[in-house]
């Protein structure tokens, strides 16, 4: 029978990472395709449209934008709203689950400060 990891993150000497643990699964198979968390970024500036993600996000192709925004509002975290004024627009935005995750991408965005893992990217 598999053992599961404990709700806790303390390291501990008999602890290990299964497929039991699904949160973290779950998590990752979102969270951990590529692409994925900068759309998520690029959402927690504002709403915008799949044109302006497509700039926002720099090297990504239409079709990858377009197949990653499926996943994540089929995940509840984007969802696609018509914006106001007198032409019809699709607005992506983060939906609260999505905004949700700001304080953990602030997290991470932390950890590779104090880790010198970020601020390598050409000016």
């Amino acid at each position: 029978m598999a053992e599961h990891v404990s709700g806790s993150l303390a390291p501990s000497a008999d602890a290990r990472v299964d497929s039991c643990d699904v949160r973290f699964v779950d998590v990752f198979k979102v969270l951990g395709k590529r692409w994925n968390g900068m759309i998520i970024v690029a959402l927690m500036q504002r709403p915008a449209r799949f044109g302006e993600l497509s700039r926002m996000i720099s090297g990504i192709t239409d079709g990858i934008l377009a197949d990653r925004l499926r996943e994540l509002m089929a995940a509840g975290l984007v969802e696609r709203r018509l914006a106001d004024g007198p032409a019809t627009a699709v607005l992506y935005q983060l939906t609260a689950v999505g905004e949700d995750l700001r304080g953990a991408f602030q997290e991470l965005r932390d950890w590779a400060d104090r880790n010198d893992l970020g601020g390598h990217c050409a000016p």
